[in-house]
């Protein structure tokens, strides 16, 4: 069986003449590289398992997703939120430690099939589930969770896993016996994290280029590694044996337990949970692919998205490794280094896995605090106040969906607050239809245009009421849509005033079997009372529904192409019966 090149869209880039590996593409990947390095380990710590998980999860998926994604910047490997749910459901379904490695390959499998079952169903448009608001309040209460995660962490102590107010009240119970060298190395790597616009300054007092600045930049967290390295290295083993260290990348040593992994009650354990990473996984990274896609000019196809993250999630777990998603820094920190193709991901896989393999026996001394930094730096850009208080200004139900979906993350747990949030939303997608607008309209004087009373000047025209849908119907609504018309049609007078009722339909996309019955129904009412009812600016679908139906039959005649030739017709049969 040949392989389309199709398939593979990295090796029909290569196979370009103008797409030849380039440097820009080495540059990039190596650039990636460094900040992959890092994140690599401190994401394994958030999610509770070996740093070599977050390592190999850098490596074969990348290189899976470089093979078959579209998007050509997009970095995929682990990322702070999916590691946080992996934690969450590791902690409830996976306690003993001896089980962690196993439940998370068993996620990323769930993962990555899921993704894929989603692919061959076409349902790409799933990331329509989860509004802008509510993945805003889940991103932020993810990282405040993060956050007061990395506590403890970050101070060089020791201390169970509970929920944020438990954690926190512990760390603040805790901080008398801070030993202040095993915090050292944590705090000394957040303020040079934090420094950044300082060193940015220096870096211009230099001289350098506002491009050398940049790169060097992104590096620091690799800079913060080494350093500590180095002060580690230096430290007497005494001093050294009061540090939380990583400990060292046994490659040897067997991830998976086959018989847990077998366990089919284990897999439906974690099936809800796979789901909802799998959901989350795919949202952001095809949120960073568009932002990506955009700037260049490039399309992205979530449906192909969709099959390229389930294949790779389905290699994180050959490979022993934790459920994957698009890194929203990796990804702009690639695509501003210059990357033309997924090579630049291929390079920063390799790149990553050499390093640590080479270095495993010197990442050893990384002290856990210096992780917690880079961590809790990395998801202070997710807290994005600005763009809630925008929301809050422009909507204050969406608004209020951001507001529940942050409260449900920090007071439920990050799944429990997710789905609260995706039901809110679509709670108030289903009561906005339920509850449609509907207006009057009279004609703009000397146009053929007709809006709103409330907002223009406008004629109307005596007997007559123009009234427009701004919904499809279906059975949810058509009972309150019929309400609404009943109340309008009273407002202007009712039967003694209006002789003929003009519904226009140019925003209604669907009328199903319930609200064109319902219609017909309503239509024979009307006449019982003297009173016509026609359609106008149907759309052609729509009408090939009606067609079929009672509702045309009875409105034979009575179904006009625009709403000025429907009341053109009835002004000009007004005009031959007064004569």
């Amino acid at each position: 069986m040949r392989l389309r090149l199709g398939a593979l869209p990295l090796l029909a880039d290569l196979r370009r003449p103008d797409s030849r590996p380039r440097r820009d593409d080495v540059a990039a990947g190596l650039l990636t590289a460094a900040l992959l390095l890092p994140q690599a380990l401190a994401y394994a710590q958030l999610a509770g398992l070996p740093a070599r998980a977050g390592v190999l999860a850098s490596l074969l998926p990348a290189i899976v997703y470089a093979l078959f994604g579209r998007s050509r910047a997009l970095a995929v490997g682990p990322v702070a939120v999916a590691a946080l749910m992996v934690a969450e459901a590791l902690a409830r379904h996976a306690p003993e430690a001896a089980l962690v490695s196993t439940a998370a390959v068993i996620l990323a499998a769930e993962v990555g099939l899921l993704l894929l079952l989603l692919r061959g169903l076409r349902w790409g448009g799933l990331v329509a589930l989860i509004s802008h608001p509510v993945l805003l309040g889940f991103t932020a209460g993810a990282a405040l969770l993060i956050l007061l995660s990395q506590l403890a962490p970050l101070l060089g102590l020791a201390l169970p896993r509970a929920g944020p107010l438990a954690t926190l009240q512990a760390v603040v119970a805790a901080l008398p016996r801070v030993d202040p060298l095993a915090a050292a190395p944590g705090l000394l790597a957040m303020l040079m994290l934090l420094a950044r616009p300082l060193w940015a300054a220096a870096l211009r007092r230099a001289r350098l280029g506002a491009d050398a600045i940049d790169t060097t930049l992104r590096t620091l967290p690799l800079v913060v590694v080494l350093l500590a390295l180095l002060a580690v290295a230096l430290l007497p083993e005494a001093a050294r044996a009061r540090l939380q260290l990583v400990g060292p990348l046994d490659w040897a040593a067997p991830a998976v337990d086959l018989p847990a992994l077998a366990d089919a009650g284990l897999w439906r354990a974690l099936l809800p949970s796979a789901a909802l990473i799998a959901l989350v996984a795919f949202v952001e990274s095809i949120a960073v692919a568009r932002v990506l896609a955009a700037r260049r000019r490039e399309a992205v196809r979530p449906d192909a998205e969709l099959g390229a993250l389930g294949l790779a999630n389905l290699a994180a777990a050959f490979s022993s490794a934790m459920p994957v998603a698009g890194s929203f820094s990796r990804s702009v920190v690639n695509a501003q280094a210059g990357a033309r193709t997924q090579l630049a991901g291929v390079i920063a896989a390799f790149a990553v896995g050499a390093l640590a393999l080479l270095g495993s026996g010197v990442l050893a001394l990384l002290p856990r605090g210096v992780l917690a930094a880079i961590i809790i730096v990395a998801v202070v850009a997710l807290l994005d106040w600005r763009r809630a208080a925008e929301i809050y200004r422009y909507d204050r139900r969406e608004a209020l969906a951001l507001a529940i979906t942050l409260a449900g993350v920090l007071l439920l747990g990050i799944e429990a607050g997710l789905l609260v949030g995706v039901l809110l939303a679509l709670g108030q997608a289903l009561r906005r239809t339920m509850r449609p607008h509907i207006t009057a309209l009279g004609r703009v004087p000397g146009t053929e245009h007709f809006r709103n009373p409330r907002r223009h000047a406008v004629e109307q025209s005596p007997g007559l009421l123009l009234l427009r849908v701004d919904e499809s119907l279906y059975f949810a609504n058509i009972a309150a849509v019929e309400d609404r018309l009943e109340a309008e049609l009273a407002a202007a007078g009712g039967p003694a005033v209006v002789r003929d009722l003009v519904l226009v339909l140019s925003a209604v996309s669907a009328i199903d079997a319930s609200a064109e019955e319902a219609l017909e129904a309503w239509a024979h009412s009307l006449e019982e009372r003297g009173l016509r009812l026609h359609l106008a600016e149907v759309k052609g679908p729509v009408m090939d529904r009606l067609r079929q139906g009672r509702l045309a039959r009875r409105l034979e005649g009575r179904i006009h192409l625009s709403t000025h030739a429907a009341v053109a017709a009835l002004e000009q049969d007004r005009g031959a019966a007064a004569g």
